[in-house]
């Protein structure tokens, strides 16, 4: 049973066109039966006074592009190409079309862990003295076992447990990550750090950047500001870790300012993903107010809210449209169609790998799924 089979009639008649294909071609899973059986509605309507603020939503905004260009990267297309490319590949119909975030950004390091072959890259964008580091989430069979590995082992530091999986790919990619940022902090006038990551990568972002505020001789962090944004992470700590974690926030805010750390977690509509693994099975999140993402509105999440991933909404400045992704889901975060990309960038990794000129056949390609698509 296809994922547009589970619409509901009086759904049906109020989705566009444009809707209905998006749904039809969902390739990839969006995790909305997880969040039918696992996620609960929280016991407290959002409203207008939890609203974010235009310029947190278009920062988390901005930052989740990042976040999703990574996954160009479980591809066979060449970080350099990408990243070489950013001005023709954000020309319509290309794979970046929609990621104006990407334009100008300057490729530090890219790089796959050993552990499962997690990819990740460090960029760097001159023009807002940002230094990024972006971890992929689960595209592979192997990297879904890591998922599942959800038995906890204790933390290096003592204090609590962490999800073995999730650990295991966090020191895969631990190495590669540090020389990527001191590179970037070397070459370049960097104002900020921003670890970001979305679904399995959110959770490894997370454990990475617990362990530059635990060790700070890792990072040469001082007068940089710290951003951890994560999108559709799951719980990858107990509650002991949580602790420890907000301590630790606790303590660099009090060292180097208020501003010196911030974190983002962000949850979305119908993604059962942040519900995983079960608070049965001792797991927390980590950020204490997290934001929660309906229907192109950010809200923040109250404090006693925060393991909740589904809320209703009495917002009083509901717009006149219907919402872009009405049915929600993990890969509609900030109104965008991570499911697009990643078909995109499938047609432009087996377009480079023809003989001949890749445009001409990657506008073939997306000829031909117009077509079909009519």
């Amino acid at each position: 049973m296809s994922a547009f089979s589970h619409l509901s009639r009086k759904t049906k008649d109020v989705l566009t066109e444009e809707q209905l294909h998006m749904y039809r071609s969902e390739k990839l899973m969006n995790f909305r039966w997880i969040s039918s059986v696992m996620s609960t509605y929280a016991p407290y309507s959002l409203t207008s006074g939890d609203l974010a603020s235009p310029d947190v939503q278009d920062y988390i905004s901005d930052v989740g592009q990042f976040a999703e260009i990574v996954y160009a990267f479980q591809t066979d297309v060449p970080a350099k190409f990408f990243f070489d490319n950013i001005d023709l590949l954000m020309e319509p119909t290309m794979p970046l079309e929609g990621y104006p975030c990407i334009r100008g950004s300057v490729l530090i390091t890219a790089f796959i862990g050993f552990a499962a072959n997690l990819p990740g890259y460090v960029a760097y964008r001159p023009q807002t003295k940002q230094l990024i580091l972006a971890v992929a989430g689960t595209a592979s069979v192997t990297q879904a076992i890591y998922d599942i590995r959800a038995l906890s082992h204790r933390h290096k530091s003592g204090r609590g447990f962490v999800h073995t999986g999730f650990w295991r790919l966090y020191k895969g990619m631990k190495r590669f990550a540090v020389d990527g940022i001191r590179k970037g902090i070397e070459q370049h006038e960097v104002h900020e750090l921003v670890v970001t990551g979305h679904s399995m990568g959110a959770a490894v972002s997370q454990l990475f950047v617990l362990e530059a505020l635990r060790n700070e001789s890792l990072l040469p962090l001082d007068g940089i500001r710290i951003r951890c944004v994560g999108f559709g992470g799951p719980r990858s700590g107990t509650k002991e870790l949580v602790r420890y974690w907000r301590e630790l926030v606790s303590h660099r805010r009090e060292k180097h300012g208020e501003d010196s750390f911030a974190d983002y977690s962000i949850k979305m509509l119908n993604d059962g993903v942040p519900s995983l693994p079960p608070l049965t099975l001792g797991y927390r999140h980590f950020s204490q107010r997290p934001y929660y993402f309906l229907h192109g509105r950010l809200y923040h999440v109250p404090e006693e809210y925060n393991e909740y991933s589904l809320f209703h909404a009495t917002s009083d400045e509901e717009d006149a449209k219907p919402p872009i992704h009405p049915r929600g889901g993990h890969n509609y975060y900030n109104g965008r169609d991570l499911e697009r990309f990643e078909r995109r960038i499938g047609w432009l990794d087996r377009s480079l790998k023809k003989e001949g000129d890749w445009k001409q056949h990657y506008i073939a390609k997306i000829a031909k799924h117009e077509w079909k698509a009519t």
